[in-house]
């Protein structure tokens, strides 16, 4: 590829390429697993794996960006939102103050993967709250946080994940 065709790479589509990748290949290995050992053990340990690189991420996308919003609330979301990791989920923030935050992400085509090839939707809170509560942890370990909504339970108002922050 020439360096004409490679500077043509919008920002966008290569944060999205990426993102995907990293599901893509999550996605995989969770349905051979789910496969050869079944759905709670396949559960188990993609919990241990979200939460161990929920805390890794949350540090090196801080650093990398040099991300301080003021508060660690601010800092978390701001944190979630240029992760490319997470860009697939279009997060979005539907509340914000340095106390609290209410986070929906408001895609979710691992879920529509598995409902497309017939495995019905994924149970994924486990997976999402440990994810969540690591990146909190690693921005501030006084950062609580909540699921308000998460498949197969109650969707999320504006998609399919909600969770709450807050500094208790």
């Amino acid at each position: 590829m020439s360096d004409a065709n490679h500077s043509q790479i919008s920002r966008e589509k290569l944060v999205e390429l990426c993102s995907r990748a990293a599901y893509t290949l999550d996605g995989l290995w969770f349905t051979v697993m789910e496969d050869k050992y079944g759905l709670d053990a396949a559960l188990e340990v993609d919990i241990e794996v979200w939460r161990s690189l929920g805390a890794i991420e949350a540090k090196r996308v801080q650093k990398y960006f040099d991300i301080d919003e003021g508060s660690p609330i601010r800092t978390l979301i701001k944190v979630v939102e240029v992760d490319p990791l997470l860009a697939i989920y279009k997060p979005k923030t539907l509340e914000l103050s340095d106390d609290r935050a209410v986070l929906c992400f408001t895609d979710c085509p691992p879920q529509k993967a598995r409902i497309r090839n017939g495995r019905g939707q994924f149970p994924c809170k486990g997976i999402g709250l440990e994810l969540c509560v690591a990146y909190a942890a690693a921005i501030d370990p006084r950062i609580q946080t909540s699921c308000l909504a998460c498949p197969p339970g109650k969707r999320a108002r504006e998609g399919w994940c909600e969770g709450l922050f807050e500094i208790v």
